[in-house]
């Protein structure tokens, strides 16, 4: 037990090294409030897992937010220990005794190789990154049942214990369903392919025979049964299997307790399965046809290219295919089990899904068990070239270097992914959260769209008890009846006599006329993004990191410096840095670049209101938060400022600079004609005109570029200028 007790510590080291400081930007923040409190989850509901996260939370360490992080880490650990018992199965079946130059059945012929394979999955991208955050401990959860699963169909080959491990199987799958039963549904083929060559009463070939055949089918289905212990192993099995199943019950029952969000309310029936089967998410995505195949399959290689590490990917690809072959050629049942244990997962996500352009992100998760597979194969190749050297007549010696030195490459992702794993220092999505409680007036109503923006809400709220008076919500939910009512439990001041489901922006602004008078109310960022409808009948005001609702209660506030100062004075701005590169950060990016969407849309109000000093505050703000892809838009703002401010010399900067930077070619001839504005306004007449011309050949009817000619034209023929 040494080494896989110390394979499980040496992992959850790392992984608590580089645990998340806070909760990340995917589904965190409702994660651990469903653990915490007992809520409801969204579709397919999680009962198994919200359960044993309330367990974790109960954990005296830290925060809630910590606790299901730490146990996401614990079973991510132990995921790591189940493979590398999974790999010794295989090898100590596959490495004949002969094979092992006399060395006993602890020897590296297993070690190395098991051990390999284990480390490579460990720091693999997806699974690192799972285990590091609170969402991570669904899709953790999902893996160990799945690791558990393997080892348990393989002991069954072991003789005498068959029929136990079979009623445990049939116990793990039936937790495994009670988690993410879609995943585990496309697992379903390798279990039973598994299953059936495990047993040795019946030969696999005839089990297949036996089906097929038309005559004696009740005799052939009880030999079929038979094999499986008989009727009363199937009883056994099925009741392990239906035990844990359960679990679901609870969805029905926690629905009547009107917990602080009742997804779907599945208190009926027939709401119970449409949280079950995912029914309410039914028209959300695009029609599946080859385009949205096409996308998912890119999604994989964003995947798939640097998953053990850039560079070192290629090298687990490549043992991975020798492996498959080694293992097929010695043991053509495990090598077939494997392949559809990865094969099945793979094929689910990329051909059963269909999510709408731009959110094939929502896939990451679910290719764990693929990279699982490949880690396998390549530990199979590892084993490969260990029988191999083997058979060269090596000393002890140089076997162990042999050993050693597999291990140095099974650490090369822990070496290469480390940094784009490292979350310890993500504070983004829970200081998001704190930022807009912080700019809400008491008693405020802030308006949300989608994830990134409630769900920090949401634990801050009902979790930690921050601001509790501050309404929010999603206005992707509002126009459900089920949502409203969660909303009015929790602000029954925001009641309204609207009944029913309807459409979303019908929901709100019943209750901006019901309650603005008496309440303020705010947008985010990102619900203009996504929801630019209100602002058709609203007049909104920038206010720090939020949108005032101008015609709402309190709409007299000040817009000047002294209010943005003290709001960016009290914000949390820690760890705003650019990304590191790797796919997540396209959706973290969305979270980042909030801050400096939030000063660049204040600078342009005050540009509106004839305000220049405070526009020219707010672009530089926006400098410091930007992403790279906005900052040339943005200089190109802040020069347009400064001249308004009388300041031709700094604004000749910044619009160089905007060139500079990532300026989108569409402004090339607005920046340019304003470049010889501001050299006009230095009287340097021949760089202006220079710029000018150069704006008129990318648009030849700019009209600041024609008028800045006119007037260069002008100065030029006054007498002062002629001397």
């Amino acid at each position: 037990m040494f080494v896989p007790l110390g394979l499980f510590f040496f992992t959850l080291f790392f992984y608590l090294r580089t645990l998340c400081a806070t909760f990340n930007i995917n589904d965190s923040g409702e994660t651990i409030m469903d653990c915490d409190l007992l809520a409801l989850a969204h579709s397919p509901g999680y009962p198994l897992h919200t359960l044993w996260g309330r367990l974790s939370c109960l954990l005296p360490l830290g925060q809630p937010m910590f606790r299901l992080s730490f146990c996401s880490a614990v079973m991510g650990a132990f995921s790591v220990m189940m493979v590398y018992g999974i790999l010794r199965l295989i090898f100590k079946t596959t490495l004949e005794p002969s094979e092992r130059t006399g060395l006993d059945k602890e020897s590296w012929m297993l070690e190395a190789p098991s051990l390999f394979g284990a480390l490579v999955f460990a720091f693999s991208y997806q699974q690192w990154f799972q285990a590091c955050g609170a969402k991570g401990s669904i899709y953790t959860l999902n893996t160990l049942l799945a690791t558990v699963m393997l080892f348990l169909l393989l002991k069954m080959r072991e003789p005498g214990r068959f029929t136990r491990h079979f009623l445990l199987a049939g116990l793990v799958l039936g937790l495994s369903l009670s988690v993410h039963w879609e995943t585990q549904a496309v697992l379903l083929p390798a279990y039973l392919w598994f299953l059936i060559t495990a047993q040795n009463r019946v030969p696999v070939g005839d089990l297949f025979r036996n089906l097929l055949r038309p005559f004696d089918l009740l005799e052939r289905l009880q030999k079929l049964a038979g094999a499986f212990g008989g009727k009363t192993g199937l009883v056994r099995a099925g009741t392990f299997l239906l035990l844990p199943l359960s679990t679901y019950l609870y969805l029905p029952i926690r629905a009547h307790g009107n917990p602080v969000i009742n997804w779907w309310n599945p208190g009926s029936f027939s709401r119970f399965l449409t949280v079950v089967l995912r029914r309410n998410y039914a028209g959300t995505g695009d029609p599946r046809s080859l385009d949205t195949i096409h996308r998912n399959l890119a999604r994989f290689w964003v995947h798939a290219h640097n998953q053990y590490g850039d560079g070192f990917t290629v090298v687990v690809f490549l043992l991975a295919l020798a492996g498959g072959v080694w293992l097929y050629r010695s043991r053509k049942d495990l090598a077939l089990g494997f392949l559809l244990f990865g094969g099945g997962v793979g094929a689910g996500v990329i051909f059963y899904n269909a999510p709408k352009a731009g959110y094939e992100w929502t896939l990451d998760n679910f290719f764990t068990p693929l990279f699982l597979a490949f880690a396998c194969f390549a530990a199979a190749g590892v084993a490969a070239l260990c029988r191999w050297f083997s058979k060269q007549e090596l000393s002890n010696l140089a076997c162990l270097s042999l050993g050693a030195s597999c291990l140095g490459l099974a650490l090369m992702p822990l070496a290469l992914n480390y940094g784009a794993n490292d979350q310890s220092a993500y504070t983004v999505s829970y200081a998001e959260g704190l930022n807009m409680l912080k700019t809400a007036s008491r008693n405020g109503v802030i308006l949300c769209n989608g994830d990134i923006d409630i769900l920090p809400l949401w634990y801050l709220q009902f979790v930690e008890g921050k601001r509790p008076e501050v309404a929010s919500f999603t206005t992707q939910l509002v126009g459900q009846q089920w949502y409203r009512d969660d909303i009015f439990r929790n602000w029954p001041s925001l009641q309204t006599a609207l009944q029913g489901d309807g459409p979303p922006d019908v929901a709100v602004e019943n209750m901006i006329q019901a309650h603005g008078s008496e309440r303020p109310f705010y947008v985010t960022n990102i619900f203009l993004q996504g929801a630019a409808w209100l602002g058709k009948d609203h007049p909104m005001v920038p206010d720090g990191m939020l949108w005032r609702l101008a015609d709402t209660q309190g709409q007299n506030f000040a817009f000047n410096s002294a209010r943005l100062n003290q709001l960016w004075s009290n914000y949390d701005l820690r760890n705003l840095g650019p990304p590191k590169g790797k796919y997540w950060d396209d959706y973290t990016d969305v979270m980042k670049d909030s801050y400096g969407q939030a000063c660049s849309f204040t600078g342009a109000m005050a540009m509106n209101t004839q305000s220049p000093q405070l526009a020219q505050w707010s672009y530089a703000k926006a400098l410091e938060y930007h992403q790279p892809q906005q900052r040339g838009v943005t200089y190109l703002s802040l020069a347009d400022a400064e001249m308004a401010m009388g300041r031709p010399v700094d604004a000749v900067s910044d619009y160089q600079m905007a060139f500079r930077s990532t300026l989108p070619q569409a402004y090339a001839p607005y920046t340019y004609a304003r470049l010889g504005d501001a050299f006009l306004m230095e009287k340097d007449y021949v760089n202006a005109e220079d710029a000018f011309h150069l704006s008129l050949r990318f648009n030849p009817q700019q009209k600041e570029a024609l008028d800045g000619l006119r007037q260069l034209d002008s100065l030029r023929s006054e007498p002062d200028h002629r001397s």
